[in-house]
């Protein structure tokens, strides 16, 4: 376990570098002055140059990438071209939005495909394999900011039922920053009416998210459990007269979630993706969001920094994936 856990490790740290480097050359290649942007057409090219000068623009590109690394090293991300802050406050005040938004949508995805594929996979044939059809087609053929504007125009135009953007209303300050998770922050803090108005606002962006992955996750979880079910020790336990109810929450539950764990992890992935769409459809001040206003702005050093918060991320879940898959089959050896 433990060479396994320092081989990942040292890979994933290729994999930071490596998305770091990319990411920066491709977005210093681009034909646009980030400066001259931000100072707007009537600053005066000293003001430009000033500026330039003291973001360390001016300096060749092999050598701002280096620097970029030693101050990541030490914590320092350096500062944003459009927010004027330090890009770590940025990414500290957006980041917890979009684990919120992503946590949120991967929790509906498991509530919902998972009873259902079990559900379908137990009674082939039947009402639960229509939905999953549907709930599969629905989620792969339809578009995420589609699926969230005719969200939008039905609960929130037609019936007023739920609010339409950003994380809480603007009648409230934002819970006291303990973890950034509104919902987790307003109840660490006993403040159940900011916690009830956050989650009406979370209600909307999250389903919006997790419809393609529910369709995924029952998909999966069905043709895992009715390959469980034609086993050769689920027949004996049948022959043993074994209840059916028993049967499944002990024999085939267990083992059909094998795949299924590793299904999420690419899932989660792809809703930290999907975040960028649906963030700027709700107005939902999260990471995507952010990186939308700081690409639009040619601001370098954050957008190098939401990549490698992202590719982050990423690596680490599938870590995580990998050493679940482990704990639930033990016969699993991780070399």
């Amino acid at each position: 376990m433990r060479t396994f856990l320092l081989r990942r490790l040292f890979s994933m740290v290729f994999v930071w570098v490596g998305v770091t480097l990319l990411t920066f050359f491709i977005a210093n290649v681009i034909p646009a002055d980030p400066v001259a942007m931000r100072l707007g057409p009537k600053a005066s090219p000293e003001a430009v140059e000033l500026l330039r000068h003291q973001l360390g623009l001016d300096r060749p590109l092999p050598e701002q990438y280096l620097n970029y690394l030693a101050g990541l090293l030490r914590g320092d991300l350096g500062q944003s071209i459009w927010s004027g802050r330090p890009i770590v406050s940025d990414l500290g005040d957006y980041l917890p939005g979009s684990l919120e938004l992503a946590f949120s949508a991967l929790l509906l995805s498991i509530l919902l495909g998972i009873p259902l594929g079990l559900w379908a996979g137990t009674n082939p044939g039947g009402p639960p394999e229509r939905i999953i059809q549907w709930l599969s087609a629905i989620g792969l053929a339809m578009p995420l900011f589609w699926f969230g504007m005719l969200l939008q125009l039905l609960f929130y135009r037609q019936l007023g039922w739920l609010p339409l953007e950003s994380r809480i209303d603007l009648i409230y300050a934002a819970p006291q920053h303990i973890t950034g998770f509104y919902l987790l922050d307003s109840l660490l803090t006993l403040n159940f009416r900011l916690f009830g108005d956050s989650l009406l606002h979370l209600i909307l962006p999250a389903f919006t998210l997790s419809l393609p992955a529910a369709g995924a996750v029952a998909r999966m979880m069905r043709a895992a459990t009715l390959e469980v079910l034609d086993q050769e020790y689920i027949r004996t336990a049948r022959a043993y007269g074994v209840r059916p109810r028993l049967l499944v929450w002990r024999h085939v539950f267990r083992n059909a979630l094998l795949p299924v764990v590793t299904l999420l992890g690419n899932i989660f992935n792809a809703l930290i993706a999907g975040v960028f769409v649906v963030e700027v459809i709700f107005d939902w001040p999260g990471l995507g969001w952010y990186a939308t206003k700081v690409i639009r702005a040619l601001d370098y050093g954050a957008i190098v920094s939401v990549t490698l918060i992202i590719a982050v991320l990423c690596t680490t879940v599938n870590l995580l994936v990998d050493l679940l898959y482990q704990k639930l089959d033990p016969r699993i050896h991780l070399t």
